[in-house]
């Protein structure tokens, strides 16, 4: 009988082994894509104006992530975000003017574009709805364009609370263990990463030019998940996905938009930060 005990126990142990063994390598699959989500702040320091838009792409991969392109007076103008490790640290705009890396410039709302309403009892705020064709938009992206450039100085000050943060895979176990949440979520957290790195690759808004006509957009994203025509008479082709994903939302693929004229040639791209949830429905 005390043999069989042990046997018993045994097992259990050993069954527990293998569950947390599974639940630390998931944990771990999660915490690098995260990490491709964000720029070693070694790697975002090294990034210089004059720098190609297709140079910072291939060394930040999906951490550079698109929110617009449009032209507009003194070139074509495109705008990423990124976010410089760990993931609560702090995010830059970087802006290009034809495809060159033309300033680095602190994140700022728009408080025009930011709406109050009630909440369990209190108030929060959040994005208005706008059209695709908002007289804002342009408002918005003419403050970017004309915002003050960061200086490297200002860069490695923004930088310093965060150096060296980080948080290792082994340490928020614990924490997991003792909410269950572990045994529950961990697998969907794990599925939400894995399809947020797919759409941020698929949907890349840097990847189409101005210019380009309808055939040359869905060679390069496929077909649209709707399509419709804007007030002053152009064209916008949606893409995206309609999933829920349990992700952090900072660094959460949103969706892309891209607007043709009457003639078909691509006028602008939006992504992320300037897109409108709303033009999936």
């Amino acid at each position: 009988m005390k043999i069989k005990h042990i046997s018993i126990l045994t097992s259990i142990v050993l069954l527990m082994m293998f569950v947390l063994y599974g639940c630390t390598s998931r944990y771990r699959h999660i915490n690098s894509m995260v990490k491709r989500l964000t720029v070693p702040e070694k790697t975002f320091l090294a990034i210089t104006n004059g720098t190609s838009l297709d140079m910072v792409r291939n060394t930040f991969g999906i951490a550079a992530s698109h929110s617009f392109t449009v032209a507009e007076t003194g070139g074509n103008y495109t705008l990423i975000s990124c976010f410089v490790r760990n993931a609560d640290g702090p995010s830059f705009w970087l802006l290009f003017r034809d495809k060159m890396l033309f300033k680095i410039i602190k994140p700022f709302s728009f408080p025009e574009l930011i709406e109050t309403y009630p909440y369990r009892g209190t108030t929060a705020t959040r994005a208005k709805s706008w059209d695709i064709d908002d007289p804002a938009i342009n408002g918005s992206i003419t403050k970017i364009i004309d915002a003050s450039a960061l200086t490297r100085d200002e860069i490695v000050n923004d930088l310093k609370p965060y150096s060296g943060a980080g948080m290792e895979p082994l340490n928020i176990l614990p924490a997991f263990l003792l909410s269950g949440y572990l045994w529950r979520g961990l697998p969907q957290l794990e599925k939400g990463y894995e399809i947020n790195e797919e759409l941020s690759k698929r949907y890349d808004g840097c990847r189409a030019n101005l210019g380009m006509n309808t055939e040359d957009i869905e060679k390069l994203y496929g077909k649209p998940l709707r399509i419709f025509t804007t007030k002053n008479g152009e064209t916008a082709r949606i893409y995206g996905d309609t999933r829920y994903l349990d992700i952090n939302s900072l660094i959460a693929f949103t969706g892309m938009a891209v607007v043709s004229d009457s003639k078909g040639h691509v006028t602008a791209i939006y992504s992320n930060g300037f897109f409108n949830d709303e033009w999936k429905k």
